[in-house]
């Protein structure tokens, strides 16, 4: 029998939510979901894609109200600083990057599809369709991009990740992009 690898993450709990004001941030939402939903805080200004459109210019204050009404479990990523390009140029690039893609979409792209260019860009990470969000983020750890982590809505110091396949998460896209479609 093959071992399950096991994905865990340490992390403090938010106390401080002025921390996400600068820099580069990994935001993992609804982190126990199969799959969970990937975006980027950059200098507190939110960028994700999601199935039905292309989130800009969200600002921290308004992520952090929706996490805290919803109670989404959700992580922090910190990402080491860049030695040459400032945070607005990344922010820049980065909406550049999520403009290349209308939502997400069933064999096309996944949220993590627009930060994989991202990372490639900045950190030389190799843009790999096939490699899964725990993968991707083991690779952060590999290469020590990540400075902290904190939680909002987790208990506890270490964070599991939920597996799933790449079967399960085009499943999951389809599911959902169906729902959406549907006339209500």
């Amino acid at each position: 029998m093959i071992a399950q690898k096991i994905y865990a993450l340490q992390f403090s709990e938010l106390k401080d939510p002025k921390i996400l004001l600068k820099g580069t941030w990994l935001v993992i939402l609804h982190a126990s979901r199969i799959p969970p939903h990937v975006g980027l805080v950059i200098n507190g200004n939110y960028n994700s894609l999601t199935i039905k459109e292309r989130e800009l210019n969200v600002s921290l204050e308004a992520l952090l109200k929706t996490i805290s009404q919803k109670k989404i479990e959700t992580l922090f990523i910190g990402i080491v600083k860049h030695p040459v390009f400032s945070s607005d140029h990344q922010l820049n690039i980065f909406q550049h990057q999520l403009q290349q893609f209308t939502s997400v979409k069933h064999g096309e792209a996944t949220c993590l599809s627009p930060i994989k260019l991202f990372f490639e860009e900045f950190y030389a990470i190799k843009k790999n369709e096939e490699i899964l969000f725990f993968d991707f983020l083991e690779l952060l750890k590999e290469n020590n991009y990540i400075s902290e982590t904190f939680a909002v809505n987790i208990k506890g110091d270490e964070f599991t990740f939920n597996a799933y396949t790449a079967e399960e998460l085009q499943d999951r896209i389809k599911q959902e992009r169906e729902a959406i479609n549907k006339p209500h």
